[in-house]
């Protein structure tokens, strides 16, 4: 397994504020599968600071519908609000 990633900076302070709203929902949804904490994996070598982390956001559309509409209504958005917000970024990347 392997990937290769990027840094991409966020055009605005609202898609910093809902991506980094998004990453805690997903922290407390999908625990890490070695049981440790994930920003504790995150900051293993260096202090993770002002950076999300898109592979668990990713996995927002893994999730079954209920939990998603549950964080949907958290964010104030619908659950494809959230998957088209996470294309959208995707694609700008590609």
């Amino acid at each position: 397994l392997g990937a290769v990633g990027a840094f991409y900076p966020f055009a605005s302070r609202e898609e910093v504020d809902f991506f980094q709203h998004l990453e805690m929902f997903m922290r407390s949804e999908k625990p890490p599968l070695c049981g440790r904490d994930h920003m504790m994996y995150r900051s293993y070598h260096f202090p993770v600071q002002n950076c999300v982390d898109g592979d668990l956001c990713e996995q927002y559309v893994t999730l079954p519908l209920d939990k998603q509409k549950v964080i949907a209504s958290e964010l104030d958005r619908t659950p494809a609000e959230i998957i088209k917000k996470l294309e959208d970024l995707r694609n700008k990347l590609l």
